[in-house]
């Protein structure tokens, strides 16, 4: 989070899950997870044949996760941690017979910055995705140096970045931008201090959740000393309603 605070990355994420009696999860613990892709400040993907790239390595090295889950993990950078639309449905599409799909998301800033969902399907083979309430979610930050591998994995994903080689591009859910306004908004939101910026995430957050006109918006970016221009491409996000509809990925084993 700290490497790619403002661009989404996802990649597989193992769990470790507590069922009761009836076999319901009464737990999910995240005990591994690997980024295969580092995505845009809207989306981020992966397909099956990635996993497979480095599922025989990570199982060598790790043996203990064959017997855990395969689920998602991925970023939402800034705009806060929720389970988008498209989320909810790979969730569900991902949902085992057997079994069930956990999806971590994760942000640096935000409303929340963690929140978590678990697909499955019921007797009938009807998949289901649940969402975890934010205080149902346990965070222990681990008292230790970032792993070399992390790093290292860390530099594959940016080195694979893709390339945006023309002027639009197509993101999750069909819904296409234009890459100069995303690259627009990320510069003017780096410029400004951090505090500043959290109070620009906030005000987003507040609009999009309707607690905030469009209007009221506008004049609250220009009191924090935004000039006209900048406040055009920090609400593009909000005008086009992207960053809250999707922010998915597909990802599959």
């Amino acid at each position: 989070m700290k490497r790619f605070p403002s661009t989404e990355w996802s990649g597989p994420a193992w769990y470790r899950i507590k069922t009761d009696k009836e076999g319901f999860p009464e737990e999910f613990k995240l005990v591994h997870f690997h980024p295969l892709d580092l995505g845009h400040g809207t989306s981020t993907e992966w397909e099956a044949k990635d996993l497979a790239k480095i599922l025989r390595l990570t199982y060598e090295e790790y043996p203990s996760l064959k017997k855990c889950s395969i689920g998602l993990i991925h970023s939402h950078h800034t705009m806060g941690a929720f389970l988008s639309g498209t989320d909810q449905s790979t969730v569900q599409e991902m949902a085992p017979v057997q079994g069930f799909y956990g999806s971590l998301v994760v942000a640096s800033s935000g409303k929340a910055t963690e929140a978590f969902g678990f697909g499955y399907k019921d007797q009938y083979g009807a998949a289901h995705c649940l969402e975890i309430d934010n205080d149902q979610i346990e965070i222990k930050t681990p008292e230790y140096k970032v792993e070399d591998d992390w790093k290292a994995q860390a530099d594959i994903i940016e080195k694979n970045k893709p390339v945006v080689k023309s002027q639009q591009m197509t993101i999750t859910g069909g819904v296409s931008y234009t890459p100069y306004k995303e690259k627009r908004k990320q510069e003017i939101l780096n410029k400004q201090p951090q505090n500043k910026q959290r109070k620009i995430n906030k005000l987003l957050d507040l609009n999009i959740e309707g607690k905030l006109s469009d209007v009221q918006l506008e004049a609250q970016l220009e009191k924090l000393g935004l000039g006209a221009d900048e406040v055009f491409y920090v609400m593009d996000e909000v005008d086009n309603n992207y960053g809250y509809g999707y922010g998915g990925y597909y990802g599959g084993y």
